[in-house]
């Protein structure tokens, strides 16, 4: 019981500091040219409500899985994807430094993607629950990327 309200907290955290964090607003983000593709903020607010309901699902179902040292290793990497993800938003928004938002979503999307490689071989489910993340992600690196290229002065 004690770990899933430690995953709670911390998913609910994350997605708060990713909420709060940003400046969506701001005059220097609305006159940003962005890729007529880009998803609404509000598709992207609800795809990554989807993503954390997943994510948490995922770090419950590791905890649960046998061996302590698995759950060392995976409970490392879904601390670093926490700390990743609540990083992106204030880095673009805040900082302005789309370069190194860039990074920190390439790095998101790695971390995902290994917690999920290394995830299978415990436990399945839980790893498959990673998926869409690590598919958003990579989609999310590559907009930070076009957004840091639409944008060079």
């Amino acid at each position: 019981m004690a770990g899933l309200l430690a995953v709670a907290a911390v998913t609910a955290a994350t997605a708060l500091a990713g909420s709060v964090a940003g400046d969506f607003e701001s005059t220097w983000y609305r006159r940003l040219h962005k890729p007529s593709w880009q998803p609404s903020g509000r598709t992207i607010g609800l795809v990554w409500t989807g993503l954390y309901a997943l994510t948490a699902a995922s770090a419950v179902l590791f905890l649960r899985a046998p061996g302590r040292g698995p759950r060392r290793l995976l409970g490392g990497l879904f601390g670093l994807q926490y700390l990743l993800n609540a990083a992106f938003t204030p880095i673009f928004t805040r900082r302005r430094d789309l370069a190194l938002a860039t990074v920190d979503s390439a790095l998101l999307c790695a971390t995902l993607s290994l917690l999920t490689g290394l995830g299978w071989r415990v436990r399945r489910v839980a790893a498959a629950l990673l998926l869409p993340s690590v598919a958003w992600t990579a989609f999310a690196t590559f907009l930070s990327w076009r957004l840091l290229r639409l944008n060079r002065r």
